[in-house]
């Protein structure tokens, strides 16, 4: 038999969980509310979860809704007192004023964007506008390059894959990525082993999420890897990984990087064109989305190889429209300019490889 007292303890902590479910599907419905949690654990007040919901700034219409899921924006939290959460002091990576900045230019762009910025050294990711996974595209040419290079180890590339890796990266050429990723199929047992090879690769970078994607990818793209769902907080990782040589030997990162600094005129967009006065290696990646619009992305290191070093993922999500991916490359050259007017480059010190 249960007792009265057990039964209404149970019946309390079913309340709570009812309560707890309401207000978070409150916060979803309600333009992508942020929900923080905080615990109490005193004498007179066992586990009573405190909640509060927050609006973001940015309204979103029904129809970027379901194209796009809710996007979440909230500044990393730090354990306060009595098990409360407060957030942290404005990125070092920003100058003062740089959130209220962004906002103002996220409005004058019209369309969302998401930024995530990562020092080469010490230092967590940081979120601007928010954080969704979004496929990768052709970013993910970057990540199949690195896992063929470290899957030859001290052979290297071939003449013909060192040809189709310059292709590949610097003018984003889908044929000769999917030559590189054949010959990484061909090591590594088919589709799945090389799949599961370069999520290797980003689960040493420190991300434990991203699922490279293995099925056949829809009309009008050309590789199932493109179609990972990627967010960019754990996008900045692989590539901080990269830059501090925790892939790939120094002279191989090397030679990553340099191609990466030399995109063709016609994909420098965004921060190709962003006026950093510093070296800056990138990759862009592009594609339409269900919606009729096009999903635009960058992805890069500002000014590799210093401890001032910066990783940056931008993700453009234009309207729809005869015109969209052109919007989306100028919203990312605008988000990248921005950036170099905001971005404080002081150096950060020196961090490990991640662990995994």
């Amino acid at each position: 038999m249960i007792s009265s007292g057990r039964h209404s303890s149970r019946d309390r902590r079913s309340r709570h969980l009812r309560a707890l479910s309401v207000i978070a599907t409150c916060s979803v419905l309600f333009g992508g509310g942020a929900l923080a949690l905080a615990l109490t654990n005193n004498s007179s007040q066992r586990k009573i979860v405190h909640v509060v919901v927050t609006t973001t700034a940015r309204t979103r219409t029904a129809a970027e809704r379901a194209t796009n899921p809710p996007r979440v924006s909230l500044p990393p939290a730090s354990a306060g007192t009595n098990g409360s959460f407060s957030l942290r002091s404005p990125s070092s990576l920003l100058k003062q004023g740089a959130q209220a900045s962004f906002s103002q230019l996220e409005s004058s762009l019209g369309a969302p964007i998401d930024v995530a910025l990562m020092p080469l050294g010490s230092g967590d990711p940081t979120v601007l506008g928010g954080d969704s996974p979004a496929h990768g595209l052709s970013t993910t040419k970057v990540p199949v390059l690195v896992a063929l290079l470290r899957a030859r180890g001290a052979q290297g590339l071939t003449a013909p894959e060192q040809g189709w890796a310059q292709r590949a990266i610097t003018e984003s050429d889908n044929q000769a990525i999917l030559n590189l990723f054949a010959d990484l199929e061909q090591l590594e047992g088919g589709l799945t082993g090389a799949s599961s090879y370069v999520q290797g690769l980003l689960r040493r970078s420190g991300d434990p999420d991203t699922v490279i994607a293995t099925a056949p990818p829809p009309p009008g793209y050309a590789t199932t890897f493109g179609q990972t769902e990627w967010a960019p907080s754990e996008t900045v990782k692989f590539f901080r990984a990269l830059a501090n040589d925790c892939l790939l030997p120094s002279q191989q990162t090397t030679y990553v990087l340099r191609l990466m600094q030399r995109i063709v005129p016609s994909e420098s967009w965004g921060l190709g064109s962003s006026g950093f006065t510093v070296p800056v290696a990138f990759k862009g990646g592009w594609g339409p989305e269900p919606s009729g619009s096009y999903l635009v992305r960058q992805s890069g290191i500002i000014d590799p190889g210093s401890s001032r070093g910066v990783a940056v993922s931008i993700v453009a999500y234009p309207p729809a429209g005869a015109n969209s991916f052109n919007v989306g490359t100028e919203m990312l050259t605008r988000t990248a300019q921005w950036l170099a007017s905001e971005m404080r480059l002081t150096p950060h010190p020196p961090v490990g490889c991640p662990a995994g």
